[in-house]
C-alpha cells in the first residue's frame, strides 16, 4: 500500500536536503518529488509568515462555521491562483 508524505524543507549547506519520517524504514525504497517555489516579492514564502502552534490551536478553537468561512475564502483565492498557472496545468 502507497502513502504519501508531505514535507516542507530548507535546503542545507552542500546543497542537501533532509528528510526524516517515522514510517520510513532503513533501506526501503521511496519516490521523492521535489517542487521549487518561484521567488517572487509578494508570493515568497517567509518563515516568519507560517503560524505558530498557537494561532492554529486558536483557530482550531473557532466555531466550525468561522473555520469554514476562512477555509472557503483560502481555497478560492488558491484556485485563482492554480488557474492563472500554466506550468501547474500541464502538471
Amino acid at each position: 500500500m502507497k502513502f504519501t508524505l508531505y514535507a516542507t524543507a530548507k535546503v542545507l549547506p552542500g546543497n542537501k536536503i533532509e528528510v526524516r519520517d517515522l514510517n520510513l524504514e532503513v533501506g526501503q525504497t521511496v519516490e521523492v518529488v521535489i517542487v521549487i517555489s518561484e521567488s517572487t516579492p509578494d508570493s515568497s514564502f517567509r518563515e516568519e509568515e507560517s503560524l505558530s502552534l498557537k494561532q492554529r490551536l486558536d483557530f482550531l478553537k473557532l466555531p466550525i462555521s468561522e473555520r469554514r468561512r476562512i477555509l472557503k475564502r483560502q481555497a478560492e483565492t488558491m484556485l485563482e491562483y492554480y488557474q492563472q498557472d500554466s506550468e501547474f496545468k500541464d502538471f
